[in-house]
């Protein structure tokens, strides 16, 4: 038994030694590898992105030859929506939105405009990096990537995805969505966050041996995080064109939960990051304007979409409305879906319920590191929290 634990120890060690080497290695080249030239702003478009105003689906991506750029599409030729406002693209990707029920519905005037066809340009190959795995983590990307890989499959296009999940057993993880392979990698968790599984793809390379194998015409990598790391090393030494998508604003993060580091050493993080990408996709034209501002180059906008065949009124639900106002479903009801973290400044939301009056109520659907002290500071107000709810 003494020489079975002393075995074991010196493999555990040997290890935690490879993987720093690696870590150490992997980092030390990636910052020696230059930065891409920049490309001409006419190098990327979107078609009709400036002039479209209706579409349920986030405008999907499609790669088409070029030396610097790629051109974007959406992908959604069967549904239609409007656009969330400008005023709630403000909000991250995963910095859901205080709603209300009572919305006013869009003039039927004016003819929406028709999308593109979904295989308006050829089929093209795409290798997927992306942490943390948005077929297992509740995030609100997810339904975001979900929702692309579902019309892209529907176009032809040919995805390889890599991702990360270390809070499920490897037995129990997808091994594919909509007819795409799905990657597992080994990763590991943050101590203030032990449900986000993050990764370098070290040391097992899961994405190398994907890009050797498929050999893409472009690697898109969710940022920010770990994984993109192993995306600019990989899209350096194999020349393939490196997209971005920007999910979670980085600097408000920090400001919340890290706020001994200065703001400035956090830009400077992302300048590096995404000046190492042919295009960056932010959520919404006011952090397009952040972003740009602050000296990140080549960004455009991913914008986001109602879906019109899950948000129907076909679905509406006395007994959830019920629920969601505690028993008083004629009253006013506000609504919020999403993380509970300091970063969504919820607490904002209790001194206007308290101006509003006793005929409004609110609804607080989701979970996070905030719920419990939300739940107390809320108490005694038209509050409900139903914690998370089902989400396909």
């Amino acid at each position: 038994n003494l020489v079975l634990v002393l075995v074991n120890t010196i493999h555990q060690y040997l290890l935690k030694m490879v993987m720093i080497v690696a870590v150490v290695s992997l980092l030390t080249l990636t910052i020696l590898l230059p930065a891409p030239a920049p490309a001409p702003v006419s190098a990327y478009s979107y078609s009709n992105a400036r002039t479209t105003s209706a579409y349920s689906n986030p405008f999907l991506l499609r790669s088409s030859s070029g030396q610097h750029g790629h051109v974007f599409r959406h992908g959604n030729g069967q549904k239609q929506a409007t656009l969330l406002s400008a005023a709630a693209a403000e909000d991250m990707e995963d910095t859901s939105t205080s709603t209300s029920t009572s919305i006013s519905s869009t003039s039927t005037s004016t003819p929406l405009p028709q999308p593109p066809p979904l295989k308006h340009k050829p089929p093209r190959k795409v290798c997927l990096m992306v942490e943390p795995s948005p077929f297992t983590y509740v995030c609100g990307y997810s339904n975001r990537f979900n929702e692309m890989l579902r019309y892209m499959s529907q176009a032809e296009d040919q995805f390889e995805i890599v991702t990360v999940d270390t809070n499920i057993p490897e037995k129990d993880l997808p091994k594919e969505k909509f007819g795409y392979n799905i990657h597992h990698t080994m990763g590991f968790s943050l101590p203030m966050y032990k449900h986000l599984s993050l990764t370098l793809d070290l040391p097992g390379l899961k994405g190398a041996s994907v890009l050797e194998r498929m050999k893409p015409d472009l690697i898109h990598v969710s940022t920010p995080g770990f994984i993109v790391y192993a995306a600019i090393f990989y899209a350096r030494v194999m020349r393939i064109p490196l997209l971005m998508s920007y999910h979670t604003h980085l600097p408000s993060y920090a400001e919340n939960y890290l706020p001994i580091v200065p703001q400035e050493l956090v830009w400077f993080a992302l300048r590096w990051v995404h000046s190492r990408a042919d295009l960056t996709l932010c959520t919404s034209p006011q952090l397009q304007e952040e972003l740009t501002a602050n000296g990140l180059p080549r960004v455009e906008v991913w914008r986001k979409g109602i879906d019109t065949v899950r948000f129907d009124p076909i679905f509406k639900s006395l007994e959830m409305r019920n629920r969601m106002t505690g028993g008083n479903p004629d009253d006013f009801l506000l609504v919020y879906v999403g993380r509970l973290g300091s970063e969504k400044r919820l607490k904002d939301i209790k001194p206007m319920l308290e101006k509003m009056g006793s005929g409004v109520r609110l609804c607080i659907v989701g979970n996070g590191p905030q719920a419990e002290e939300l739940h107390e500071y809320f108490e005694g107000t038209n509050t409900v929290f139903t914690g998370p709810m089902g989400w396909c």
